[in-house]
């Protein structure tokens, strides 16, 4: 019989879970890591959901949670995930391309904290030529129309062509009452692996800490950290991240995200973490 310790031996606490509720996205942008993922129709059930937030908030002691995919906004239940959620205790958040689905959203509104949007650069031509022409604008629109209601913040790939822009995008985040960025860099699979895509050396992610380090960005914080070659957590028994794929796979990191995963997995059907 598996039990947590002896699938996750060593950890005692998840920090904030990542649950992914399907592949499926109405966006192939150059750099996502999912590639021909995005193609499967796998997709986990609201109940199934729901019983992934149960069992890591009664094992793992976690309390927030951050619902992607493909695109959350294109999960019918999502709403009623995210009610699920906040009734088991989580702070909840999702992870969105904010390309339009406003009306999905706003049906989501009284049950998320954080509305967390995907931008590619701090100019529209770049972050379009990554996603999809009109989305940068789009998801300004959404950040704007979320501000009002709750916390909201973003996500930005870094890659050679987009990193020269990231201050702008700061600046602009800052200016709309953002809480937070996460900067992540671009990784060579799925859809980065045949575009062509130039990951950033780490001469350029230096030059940026030091440029964002630099400025004025308050209540903006920004995980400068991941800018230096030497940044390396320390082993501990709390995991800050896990994400689960439709398909059960777990990623303990973003670095193994999309990859084959840990030799454990989720099994959704007996809400458990198991072997694989």
């Amino acid at each position: 019989m598996n039990t947590p310790t002896s699938v996750l031996p060593g950890i005692r606490r998840v920090d904030k879970l990542y649950l992914e509720l399907l592949f499926r996205c109405n966006f192939s942008c150059t750099i996502c890591y999912h590639g021909e993922d995005l193609k499967r129709p796998d997709t986990v059930t609201i109940e199934q959901a729901i019983g992934a937030l149960a069992y890591f908030s009664s094992v793992f002691d976690c309390r927030s949670v951050c619902l992607l995919g493909g695109e959350p906004l294109l999960f019918d239940g999502l709403p009623l995930v995210l009610g699920g959620a906040r009734a088991l205790g989580y702070q909840t958040e999702i992870c969105t391309n904010g390309y339009k689905r406003r009306t999905m959203l706003a049906q989501c509104a009284d049950h998320l904290d954080m509305l967390r949007v995907s931008l590619d650069g701090g100019i529209a031509s770049v972050h379009d030529s990554i996603r999809r022409p009109g989305s940068f604008d789009a998801a300004f629109d959404t950040l704007a129309w979320a501000a009002p209601q709750m916390r909201i913040g973003a996500t930005c790939t870094l890659t050679a062509d987009n990193i020269a822009t990231v201050p702008t995008l700061a600046e602009r985040l800052r200016d709309l009452g953002a809480r937070d960025l996460y900067l992540h860099r671009v990784r060579p699979v799925g859809n980065a692996a045949l575009s062509g895509v130039t990951p950033v050396t780490w001469d350029q992610t230096q030059q940026l800490h030091e440029q964002l380090t630099g400025m004025d960005l308050a209540p903006l914080s920004v995980n400068t950290d991941i800018l230096l070659p030497e940044r390396c957590p320390a082993p501990s028994d709390v995991v800050e991240k896990l994400e689960i794929a439709p398909d059960g796979r777990v990623y303990l990191s973003c670095a193994e995200v999309a990859g084959p995963g840990r030799p454990v997995r989720f099994d959704f059907d007996a809400a458990a973490l198991v072997t694989a």
